[in-house]
């Protein structure tokens, strides 16, 4: 299951039209490809700090962490704002 975190909807509503409808379609996805290790290139997946990142077009980062099997979504932005959540969570 996928679940949101309240940073992430808040960042998630900032953006345009456009980015929504790709960060949407990476996040589905990132259900799919997740445990599957071959299939994280599609994706790029890696580990940043205690989340995991993905890719979700040119410039947007999509961070996680998961939790029982779920796929928990933290927050959503340029690699600059994903860095910076990390630091603020740390």
């Amino acid at each position: 299951m996928i679940l949101t975190l309240s940073s992430y909807r808040r960042a998630f509503s900032k953006l345009s039209e456009e980015q929504r409808e790709i960060v949407e379609n990476a996040v589905d996805r990132l259900e799919g490809s997740f445990g599957v290790p071959h299939l994280y290139s599609g994706v790029g997946i890696r580990r940043f700090g205690k989340f995991f990142e993905a890719r979700a077009g040119l410039g947007l980062r999509i961070l996680f962490t998961t939790q029982g099997g779920d796929i928990i979504l933290a927050i959503v932005g340029n690699h600059d704002r994903i860095r910076a959540f990390v630091k603020e969570t740390s």
